[in-house]
Formats: structure tokens, C-alpha cells, sequence
């Protein structure tokens, strides 16, 4: 699983070996070392090799993907990796609380179930955009007997 690694607490004047650099961001050196055969640059005349704060400020921020928004009848399909409308335009909506549930749908490309978790007063407005099925609220828990 791919995580998103953040620029901040680097020093941008300052040096980095890759072991700093792993456990400043919380990835093995592999993963530094990845980064440099992918065009992170690197001081290779003396050992260990070092990596300048600012190129790897620049690295990261370059390599960062946007995060994709859903539109309000559309879903994160996880194996598509991009948002979908609902396959055919039905959905359900399953009640987890009073004020939310969530959306499933299947993905249109490759029929996998689609999750979203939707406030429950979106509700009017997507009844609008899908065929929408509510489901019943399944029982809690801790309501058991």
C-alpha cells in the first residue's frame, strides 16, 4: 500500500544520508533508494551518500498525485483507482448512524463494489442523481441480546 509522504519537517539547507531520510518519513532506505534510481538527486562523491534538503523538498512535491474528488454520484473504485458513477445508476444506502450511512455501488468497469461513506441529508439530492435503494439499518452490536 502506497502512502502519501509529506514535505514537512525537512530542513531544506541541510544534508541527509538515506537512513536519515528513511526514518524522517517513516520508509525502509529501500524505499530512499528507489527514490534515487527514480531522479531523486544525490551527492555520490564521498560515502554515505548525501541528499540535499531542498532537492528532496523538490522530489517530493513533484511526485506528489492530487487527490481525486468524487462527484456526489460517484464512488472511489479501489481496484480502478479513479472515481466511477454507479454501474447502471443504482446504488444502496445502508444507515450507520442517525446522520450518515454508506453508498455501495458496483463500478460499471469491473464490477467490483464501490464504498462511500454519505451524510444522511445528502440523501434528497442524490435520490435525484441515482436509483437509490435505503436499506435497513442493521442492528448494532452492542444492541444484541
Amino acid at each position: 500500500m502506497t502512502r502519501r509522504v509529506s514535505c514537512r519537517g525537512i530542513r531544506t539547507h541541510r544534508s541527509y544520508t538515506v537512513e536519515e531520510v528513511a526514518r524522517l518519513h517513516k520508509v525502509t532506505p529501500h524505499t530512499v533508494r528507489r527514490w534515487v534510481k527514480d531522479g531523486l538527486p544525490v551527492l555520490k562523491d564521498q560515502r554515505p551518500f548525501l541528499i540535499l534538503g531542498g532537492d528532496l523538498a523538490d522530489f517530493l512535491s513533484a511526485s506528489k498525485t492530487p487527490k481525486q474528488r468524487c462527484a456526489p454520484d460517484e464512488c472511489y473504485c479501489v481496484k480502478c483507482r479513479m472515481p466511477r458513477r454507479a454501474a447502471e445508476g443504482m446504488a444502496e444506502f445502508v444507515p450507520v448512524s442517525d446522520l450518515t450511512g454508506n453508498l455501495r455501488a458496483l463500478c460499471p468497469v469491473c464490477h467490483t463494489l464501490m464504498h462511500k461513506t454519505v451524510s444522511a441529508k445528502a440523501l434528497p439530492a442524490l435520490h435525484g442523481l441515482l436509483s437509490l435503494t435505503v436499506a435497513p439499518r442493521p442492528p448494532n452490536i452492542r444492541d444484541g441480546s
